[in-house]
């Protein structure tokens, strides 16, 4: 039996709805013993919770010299990495300390956070959770051709409800949307798209999600006469029950977003519903046009895609029905737990050896600067900061300038950056 021990930073939304469902499985097969150590707290245990019920060893552990003797005693060790400010701590501290090493990436790596070339050969074996990230736009040729001869693509899929769709009636007609509400995640320009569609009888869209960017979105509507039509859900753990109230789901993100399996993407075809979303990153990788759903480029085409399914209700069940049947036979927590078993065999075959991240910086903004695209980098490079971000890197949180000052409060540069983005945006921010 083998000792395959996980680590990740927290156990919050699509990384824990997946890590719960796949340590479960793996827990059910009874085959290798799974263990996961986190970085942090749980802020939400419903997920942590899970792990227990199904008698997975799951607990918070801080100290790196602890992490590293369990590192050595395991027979792999996989790191579920989304460049996370407390997992980049973590690996700055971490002794040498031998091992077979995963790195399963939970973001695409194509925009920021990047993935630079030199990252993918530190472990053993680097997986993927989207083919989008052989296709990344800051590699060159030669780069691509290497990822795809050396590092593995195992989509990083939950546990999906077995019961059969159900949709619940309700008024009006609903256009929903699951997820982060930051616009770091949800395209810009996410209400000029829905402002296309307003005047379809009774339309109305659902935004399921932290409401931390609520006030924004709201105000952002206000100009199109949209704001009314806008129903906020907040954070609810019964995604399942949002769903079946909802006639089509809307998937309008950043084009440079950094998602990969799009679970909740997956849940809502899985749920039977008429999904629409951008052709862009991971999304056409997982939505066959026209026939699982309808990929969309313009807001003109948008709108052209919510009137047609508006008007033909047949088509929505016809696309909610292939959506369905893609998703069981393409994506299940099993497949996923399969070809890790596949990666897990392989490695296997390969001795332990020293895990070392000192190329990626020894200073935490260097580490930082490490993972922005070339395109970002050279501003930061120059000692200011560029004037035009990404809004990932102007948040709070999700690995954010921010985020990693507050992590890293002895870092004189990160937390001057983080000063000159604070300024900007006139003292906190919008």
């Amino acid at each position: 039996m083998r000792e395959v021990l996980h680590i990740t930073t927290h156990m919050g939304g699509g990384v824990g709805k997946v890590l719960s469902g796949l340590l479960a499985a793996f827990a059910a097969e009874g085959g290798d013993r799974h263990e996961l150590l986190l970085l942090e707290e749980p802020e939400k245990r419903n997920f942590f919770d899970l792990l227990a019920e199904a008698g997975v060893a799951a607990h918070v552990e801080q100290d790196a010299a602890k992490i590293a003797e369990a590192m050595a005693r395991a027979d792999i060790v996989q790191l579920e990495w989304w460049h996370h400010p407390r997992m980049v701590r973590f690996l700055l501290e971490l002794p040498p300390v031998p091992a077979r090493l995963v790195l399963w990436a939970h973001v695409s790596g194509a925009f920021y956070p990047w993935l630079p070339p030199v990252f993918l050969r530190v472990p053993q074996r680097f997986v993927f959770t989207s083919a989008y990230s052989y296709e990344n736009p800051f590699w060159d040729a030669a780069q691509r051709t290497w990822a795809k001869e050396h590092a593995a693509m195992v989509n990083s899929v939950g546990d999906f409800s077995a019961e059969e769709p159900r949709h619940e009636a309700h008024a009006g007609f609903s256009v929903g949307y699951v997820g982060t509400l930051s616009y770091a995640k949800l395209h810009p320009d996410f209400v000029r798209f829905c402002a296309r569609v307003k005047d379809i009888r009774g339309a109305f869209f659902r935004l399921v999600g932290d409401a931390e960017n609520e006030a924004r979105i709201r105000r952002d509507a206000a100009p199109f006469g949209l704001a009314e039509q806008l129903s906020f859900a907040g954070y609810v753990t019964d995604v399942a029950a949002e769903l079946r109230r909802m006639d089509v789901f809307a998937y309008l993100l950043n084009p440079q977003h950094f998602g990969t399996t799009e679970n909740v993407l997956l849940e809502a075809m899985h749920a039977g519903l008429a999904v629409v979303a951008l052709d862009q990153c991971a999304e056409k990788h997982l939505v066959r046009h026209g026939e699982t759903g309808l990929l969309v480029r313009t807001p003109e085409e948008f709108e052209q895609a919510l009137r047609r399914l508006y008007a033909h209700p047949e088509e929505r069940a016809r696309l909610g029905r292939n959506a369905r049947r893609y998703i069981e036979e393409n994506f299940s927590v099993g497949r996923t737990a399969a070809h890790l078993n596949a990666v897990y065999d392989d490695i296997m075959k390969m001795e332990k050896t020293l895990c070392d991240f000192t190329g990626m910086g020894k200073d935490p903004h260097e580490v930082f600067l490490t993972f922005l695209p070339p395109s970002l980098r050279e501003g930061f490079a120059q000692g200011s900061v560029p004037k035009e971000l990404p809004e990932i890197l102007l948040g709070e949180s999700k690995s954010s300038v921010r985020h990693f000052a507050r992590l890293f409060p002895a870092d004189e540069i990160l937390c001057g950056w983080a000063r000159e983005i604070v300024q900007r945006r006139g003292g906190g921010a919008r």
